[in-house]
């Protein structure tokens, strides 16, 4: 299995702000200037303009300091249950979110956590097998011929089916959902506009990037 790209990620990091507030109040316009600074956001909230109560705060291309790279940040948000990054990985993002609540602490005297918070995750990825993953559905060729047959007679020409998707998800009526608020779905999917043989798949899982990574070498393994 080959990474092609890192499609994107998203790390969701779930706490009741109003318990890490500083009780003596803050200043909103000094907390987002401060912040957009320290990571170069070139776009940062406007309290007299932004809706925030409804939309947060949203801070718009940045970057981070990670490890010997410069990490980008697509967007981080502030909302009153929590904090959202996106970005091309998981592993830079909690980087990102540790520093960033490191600083806030230090610099305007936000409080420790009372509620331990709860982090979720999303990976994107675009891989190249070198297994074809159709490989792990058995009885496939017969299904596609079966499917293919009736539609040779509509369209007066061979359509020869192929494995395009595998899609997961848990029965949300047997157990409560984790959290609503983050899709839990694992996908494999081919990616558009790309030649069959070519193997190459988006893939989705509410997962750390490199367990998502190390998930899809394992399924791959799994094919004969």
């Amino acid at each position: 299995m080959r990474i092609v790209s890192y499609d994107g990620s998203r790390v969701t990091c779930l706490f009741p702000l109003e318990e890490v507030i500083p009780l003596s109040g803050v200043n909103d316009r000094e907390i987002i200037d401060a912040v957009a600074a320290k990571y170069t956001f070139l776009k940062s909230p406007d309290p007299a303009k932004d809706n925030i109560s409804k939309e947060g705060y949203k801070f718009f291309s940045g970057q981070f300091s990670y490890g010997t790279t410069i990490f980008r940040v697509n967007d981080f948000s502030i909302y009153q249950d929590g904090l959202v990054v996106n970005a091309a990985t998981t592993n830079g993002s909690e980087a990102f979110l540790d520093d960033v609540i490191a600083y806030m602490q230090s610099r305007f005297g936000f409080r420790d956590f009372e509620t331990a918070p709860r982090r979720y995750f999303q990976s994107q990825l675009v891989v190249e097998f070198e297994r074809s993953p159709e490989r792990l559905v058995k009885h496939l060729d017969k299904m596609t011929e079966a499917i293919s047959i009736p539609l040779e007679k509509i369209f007066g020409m061979k359509i020869p089916m192929k494995f395009a998707r595998l899609d997961l998800d848990f029965d949300k009526t047997s157990k409560p959902n984790p959290s609503p608020s983050v899709v839990q779905r694992f996908i494999i999917e081919r990616r558009a506009g790309i030649p069959f043989e070519r193997e190459r798949y988006f893939c989705a899982a509410p997962m750390r990037t490199a367990d998502h990574e190390h998930l899809l070498a394992e399924i791959e393994s799994f094919i004969d």
